[in-house]
């Protein structure tokens, strides 16, 4: 299709990638879930190639194509971590119970209980995680131009208003208002051809067990562990650390927002 030469059209046009997009039904350090594998502690951004939406929206890797130019006006940081109490493994177990066996379904409805009661807190310990120990860092060409850590850019959007169930928390990375966005006090321009990318660095306060994020997001968790507790009716004692999934859908995912200019079709 040819373009019309010397005219390009300038729309607002927000584009994001994704740290982590799962729904911890697996491990990621066993093996690869959809796209994505065990999280390192340094991990780039914009540079996979044809991603799905959900994903990212850039279907280039590490550039825009053509001739096209992004003028970087503002950016974002997504956060999203949710407990799926309603775990397919957890209904099929209780399916699965004999008739008769009431007391063993109790010992199993109870220990379940307290794995939810576990997961809300790894929910509101993975929001915080994320706002103190992930830092990012924007790079145009071969210079970085924005270092900030997650809390310093808000995601200015998200979920708001009052949940009378405590057992659906829910955070977000700053007040859910376009107020809040984090606005440049210069724009960051990526020019045509120009190669771009954000490393996500995760470093750690501490080194005591759960306080790493990145053994969070690759489902490092205690002995409590859904499986296990819904196949044997039996709660862990030792906390101990040990791979496995956590059943907690985690989603992160950087945002350049600003204008995109593009030729004419």
């Amino acid at each position: 299709m040819p373009k019309i030469v010397g005219t390009r059209e300038r729309v607002h046009q927000p584009f994001y990638d994704s740290l982590i997009r799962i729904d911890g039904a697996g491990d990621l350090r066993a093996g690869n879930v959809g796209v994505f594998g065990a999280v390192q502690s340094r991990s780039q951004l914009f540079v996979r190639q044809g991603a799905d939406v959900a994903v990212s929206n850039l279907t280039t890797g590490g550039f825009f194509p053509s001739d096209q130019t992004f003028v970087t006006l503002a950016v974002r940081v997504w956060t999203y971590f949710r407990f799926n109490a309603e775990s397919p493994r957890a209904n099929a177990a209780a399916a699965q119970q004999p008739i008769g066996s009431q007391p063993q379904i109790a010992n199993v409805a109870g220990a379940i209980g307290t794995v939810t009661a576990d997961r809300i807190q790894r929910v509101h310990k993975l929001y915080h995680q994320a706002e103190n120990q992930l830092f990012w860092q924007f790079i145009a060409g071969d210079k970085p131009q924005l270092t900030t850590f997650t809390a310093y850019t808000p995601a200015a959007g998200g979920l708001d208003g009052f949940f009378a169930d405590t057992r659906l928390p829910r955070a977000n990375n700053g007040v859910p208002t376009s107020a809040a966005l984090m606005r440049l006090a210069r724009p960051i321009l990526v020019p045509p051809r120009q190669g771009f990318q954000v490393v996500a660095i995760a470093s750690n306060i501490g080194q005591t067990v759960g306080a790493s994020l990145i053994e969070q997001l690759n489902g490092q968790v205690s002995d409590l562990d859904p499986a296990s507790v819904i196949t044997s009716g039996v709660q862990g004692t030792d906390g101990l650390t040990v791979p496995g999934s956590d059943d907690i859908a985690k989603d992160i995912k950087y945002l350049i927002d600003g204008i995109h200019s593009r030729d004419v079709l």
